[in-house]
């Protein structure tokens, strides 16, 4: 009569096992212990980019095509100019930069250099209820931003657009014409209506 053994396998044992497994395996295939770790490497490297590029997508806080986001305290930046747009919008308007823009437009300096953001706010203009001459802002409409990344946006100029309402971007047709116009009516200014008020 035969008798039953039973082994218990130990944690450490499996460990053990299927490192010499694998390093067999390495050894076996030529790729070598350096090969099998840098091919892991960049595998991860490229899952965790493909995964931060789909969660940046999927934000709904980012404007389409562009994935542009209002930026962190930008009501706080410095002022560039102020703009009054006609009918039919009928708009007062603000642009503010963030640090490089400031230090480009105070150094005259075009095109404008990656990490520049520009902001523009913008309100119905309505008559001052006290002083009858005065045109002061209304109802808030839109905020629109732009961003310098010439290696992120090659397509548009090296631009990044995003036009917002009550704080979450319009829709993708929107954002469709943003280019084009700047495109046709200031391409010698880096595509920047802009100027700054001295």
């Amino acid at each position: 009569m035969n008798s039953l053994h039973t082994h218990q396998v130990s944690s450490a044992d499996v460990t053990k096992e299927s490192f010499s497994h694998k390093a067999e395996l390495a050894k076996r295939t030529g790729l070598g212990t350096l090969a099998f770790a840098a091919a892991f490497s960049i595998f991860a490297v490229a899952a965790n980019a493909a995964e931060e590029t789909g969660s940046a997508a999927r934000n709904p806080d980012a404007s389409p095509i562009y994935g542009v986001v209002l930026p962190r305290g930008y009501r706080q930046w410095q002022l560039i100019a102020p703009a009054i747009e006609a009918e039919p919008l009928n708009e007062l308007r603000v642009v503010l930069g963030n640090a490089k823009a400031i230090q480009a437009y105070d150094q005259d300096t075009l095109p404008f250099p990656d990490g520049t953001v520009l902001v523009k706010l913008a309100w119905k203009h309505v008559q001052s209820p006290e002083f009858a001459p005065a045109s002061i802002p209304g109802a808030a409409t839109t905020v629109q931003v732009m961003v310098k990344d010439s290696k992120k946006y090659p397509a548009t100029g090296g631009w990044g657009f995003g036009r917002f309402v009550d704080g979450k971007p319009v829709d993708l047709a929107q954002h469709q014409t943003c280019f084009s116009c700047h495109q046709a009516l200031v391409k010698n200014h880096d595509y920047v209506f802009t100027r700054l008020a001295r």
